[in-house]
C-alpha cells in the first residue's frame, strides 16, 4: 500500500510543501489508520513524500514514530520514499532522541539510499547497518549466510536479527529472513 503524503495534506487542506506542527502530525495519522482499514498483515506501507520539503520534530512524533508504533501494533511494515535532506536529518534526530529517552529504539526502511549512505534511518549500531546493507544485494538470508558475511558466530547473528525484527527492517519468513 502506497500514501502519497503530499496528496492526503493537500486532500486535508494542510499548507504544504512543509509539514509542521502536532495538530497537522496528528491530522494526517488519523487520515493514514482510516486509509490502512484494508491493509494486509505483513505488508509494506510505503510513505511518499514526494513533493514535501520539511517535516519537524513534532509532525514526526506525531506522524512518523505513531504508524511505526501503530504498524507493531496491526503487523504490517512502514518505508519511507523520497524523503528530503532536512526531512531525513530530522527523523534521524527525532529517532535518536526517542531511543536515547524511552529505553527502546525506533528505526524505519527507506526505499533509497539516504543522505547517511545507509537504506533506514535511526540508531542501529554497526552489524545491524552491514546487515541491513547486505540484505540489499541480497534479498534473502539464513542465519548461516548472515554469519559468512559478517564472521560472526550464530548466537550472536540470532540476537541481532531478533533485534532487527523488534525494529520491523526485516521480516521472517519460514528458514529466512528478508529486507523489507
Amino acid at each position: 500500500m502506497v500514501i502519497n503524503v503530499f496528496k492526503s495534506a493537500k486532500d486535508a487542506k494542510v499548507k504544504v510543501p512543509d509539514l509542521i506542527t502536532r495538530p497537522v502530525g496528528r491530522l494526517m495519522f488519523t487520515r493514514a489508520i482510516e486509509k490502512l482499514g484494508d491493509i494486509s498483515e505483513e505488508e509494506i506501507l510505503l510513505l511518499d513524500f514526494a513533493g514535501i520539503k520539511v517535516t519537524d520534530s513534532s509532525f514526526i512524533d506525531e506522524f512518523i514514530v505513531k504508524l511505526i508504533k501503530h504498524s507493531a501494533e496491526k503487523n504490517y511494515y512502514v518505508k519511507l520514499t523520497n524523503i528530503s535532506d532536512i526531512s531525513e536529518i530530522n527523523i534521524d534526530s527525532v529517532f535518536n532522541s526517542y531511543s536515547n529517552y524511552n529505553d527502546s529504539r525506533i528505526a524505519v526502511s527507506r526505499a533509497e539510499l539516504g543522505r547517511n549512505n545507509r537504506y533506514y534511518i535511526g540508531p542501529l549500531n554497526e552489524h545491524e547497518s552491514d546487515i541491513i546493507d547486505y540484505f540489499r544485494i541480497n534479498r534473502s538470508a539464513s542465519f548461516e549466510d548472515i554469519s559468512r558475511f559478517t564472521g560472526l558466530d550464530i548466537p550472536v547473528v540470532k540476537t541481532i536479527m531478533e533485534e532487527l525484527l523488534k525494529l520491523r527492517l526485516v521480516r521472517k519468513n519460514k528458514d529466512d529472513f528478508t529486507s523489507v
